[in-house]
């Protein structure tokens, strides 16, 4: 079933993006072959917007345009601006990853600048393990910034990964290495191997919403059994309120307080942090120093989440530590 914007808060909005009526004059009128993509001219009411799609040139433009406005085109496709890319399911308005083309490696969308918040809990992660690609701005992020920590994405859409180079996400090499896979049965066949993620980001959508693999609470344990002793879970929720807090109650059961969800904006997204590394005392403590150092180092802002580290603590009555100055 396709995944209605009236039925699910849409995970990011391009408000740029403007759906043209299908009565246009002119409507997919214009087409053109660039950087291996077929761009479709006449699908917004802003003539400087094109949507790209994986498509032949010899594919015919009117039938693919009817396709993109009926909503039945089932690969991800490109909506530009000139100044921003964004990778889209749906041409209604919802983006699932967006890059600034001036800055590619900049992060975008709230939601993805809160996913790094992962750092106050684990301020150098050796291994970082992400399912579900997009248009690549953790793994972007990540990458410029950690250049210590090996990246492992897990993406199960063949189409999403042909995107790769319009998104500038750089080539697999010593420290990144992108899997085409099921991000849930990777996680579960991880269980046997010696090489465990510090920190699990997971950020997995399709058309329809969250795959129902990475929804099922065997996810979640297997998630919690690949996590080392300082290891962070962090899971984007875009979904009715009533399913985020059914999938909070789920990672909560499994891994046990602290579970830590952070609502962001207007878009309906949460973000919700896990793991045995919340579980630690003094990696709590010194979340709001880590939060400070890296809003400082890289340009992030944590408004939220220290203060409910901070509130969790005072609940939880623990004792004042003398924290090790060199963490």
């Amino acid at each position: 079933m396709t995944r209605q914007s009236d039925r699910l808060p849409q995970r990011k909005r391009m408000t740029r993006l403007s759906v043209a009526s299908s009565q246009q004059d002119g409507w997919g009128s214009t087409s053109q072959r660039n950087e291996d993509l077929l761009s479709l001219g006449g699908l917004t009411i802003d003539p400087g917007t094109l949507v790209r799609v994986l498509e032949p040139t010899a594919a015919a433009s009117a039938v693919l345009c009817q396709r993109l406005m009926a909503g039945t085109y089932d690969k991800p496709f490109l909506v530009e601006d000139g100044k921003h890319r964004a990778m889209c399911f749906t041409i209604d308005g919802s983006v699932q990853s967006e890059m600034r083309i001036d800055d590619p490696d900049a992060l975008v969308n709230d939601y993805t600048r809160k996913m790094m918040a992962f750092l106050l809990f684990c301020p150098e992660p050796r291994r970082v393990l992400m399912i579900g690609l997009g248009g690549g701005s953790l793994v972007k992020f990540c990458n410029r910034h950690l250049p210590s920590t090996h990246l492992t994405v897990v993406e199960i859409d063949a189409n999403v990964i042909a995107l790769r180079a319009h998104f500038q996400i750089p080539p697999d090499g010593t420290d990144l290495r992108v899997i085409h896979g099921d991000g849930a049965r990777y996680v579960a066949d991880l269980i046997d191997s010696a090489e465990f993620p510090d920190v699990l980001l997971v950020d997995a959508y399709d058309r329809d919403g969250l795959p129902r693999s990475i929804a099922e609470p065997e996810f979640i344990e297997h998630s919690r059994r690949i996590l080392g002793d300082g290891g962070v879970f962090v899971m984007n929720l875009a979904a009715h309120e009533s399913d985020s807090t059914l999938q909070v109650e789920r990672i909560r059961k499994v891994f046990g307080d602290p579970v830590i969800p952070v609502t962001v904006g207007w878009g309906g997204n949460m973000v919700v942090f896990a793991g045995p590394a919340l579980s630690d005392r003094r990696r709590l403590e010194a979340a709001p120093a880590n939060a400070r150092r890296v809003e400082r180092t890289l340009d992030l802002d944590f408004r939220i989440l220290p203060g409910l580290v901070r509130k969790h603590l005072q609940q939880a009555q623990y004792e004042p530590a003398q924290l090790d100055p060199a963490q």
